[in-house]
């Protein structure tokens, strides 16, 4: 009788805007090649116009930047584009942004988001 009561699957939310109010939701062309991209990586515009994750190096104030709103499937071929939805500004949770390789956005990086309308708020 206990097994009518098992748990069958758990599903984390990851949250990632802190207040909803003025995100700006818009749909990128992601490359291929890229594999899975995790929901909150910060994307920028490369030179062919497709997006790709943010390594450090690519958060300059020259580069269009916006961060991934759901987990993108980019595939492992090159070659093709993948249109995926990302916030190109908004308030979001301080650390729920990331970068190529997972790690945390710098407050200076911040500094660079900021002038992108992309900032970030401390959750109490």
């Amino acid at each position: 009788m206990s097994e009518n009561y098992k748990v069958v699957g758990t599903s984390a939310y990851k949250q990632l805007l802190a207040d909803p109010q003025g995100a700006d939701v818009i749909a990128v062309p992601v490359a291929s090649g890229a594999g899975d991209i995790e929901i909150g990586t910060l994307l920028f515009r490369d030179a062919s116009g497709s997006y790709k994750p943010a390594a450090a190096a690519d958060v300059t104030s020259t580069k269009s930047l916006v961060v991934a709103k759901e987990t993108i499937e980019s595939g492992d071929d090159a070659g093709s584009v993948v249109d995926a939805g990302a916030y190109r500004a908004g308030s979001f949770v301080d650390g729920a942004v990331k970068l190529k390789d997972g790690t945390a956005v710098t407050a200076e990086q911040k500094v660079t988001l900021r002038l992108q309308n992309i900032v970030f708020d401390v959750m109490d």
